[in-house]
């Protein structure tokens, strides 16, 4: 398999665009919270990144310094089975306190899906029978690369929509590295 493989079975499986109503939801929430589990935890943490550099008040959930989710806030969930059972835990959280979930996802027939306000389906292949795409890569590598590559997505199109430009990003940028 060759780097043009990789992109190959990117550009064939993913077709998500980023709609109006995916960004007016990321400006109108107070605060962001995101999560997922394993590589996909990993795609999410660079998300939050992203979004704190935009303006946005984000969190990644578990943190040590993570607060208490509260009504409307945003909760994204990363979850290509959307059966992990912590973020079921998450979005059953969610629902109590009055937060809006948001899965990232393979299906749209799963538990996180029935308790997500919206779901955006992305490519790759869930760890159970039933989900699968034509990738020859391992695991859930296609859709952990469809999440990060999803987040960049947003970011982009946030900043032209809002005309934000690399300046005021570059100036939320860690500077304690």
């Amino acid at each position: 398999m060759t780097w043009q493989d990789i992109l190959k079975e990117l550009g064939e499986n993913s077709d998500q665009v980023v709609t109006a109503a995916d960004l007016e939801r990321i400006k109108a929430a107070p605060r962001i919270f995101v999560a997922g589990a394993g590589r996909s935890g990993l795609a999410a943490k660079a998300f939050a990144m992203r979004l704190m550099q935009l303006g946005k008040t984000a969190f990644v959930a578990g943190e040590t310094t993570t607060p208490a989710l509260a009504d409307g806030d945003l909760l994204i969930l990363v979850s290509s089975s959307g059966e992990t059972s912590s973020l079921v835990r998450m979005a059953e959280t969610a629902s109590q306190v009055g937060a809006s979930v948001w899965l990232w996802s393979t299906s749209k027939d799963s538990t996180l899906a029935g308790s997500a306000a919206q779901v955006t389906l992305l490519a790759g292949k869930g760890k159970f029978a039933g989900q699968t795409t034509g990738t020859r890569q391992p695991l859930g590598t296609l859709f952990e690369q469809s999440a990060w590559l999803f987040g960049d997505l947003l970011t982009v199109a946030y900043m032209q929509r809002y005309q934000i430009d690399e300046a005021e990003l570059k100036a939320r940028h860690a500077n304690l590295e």
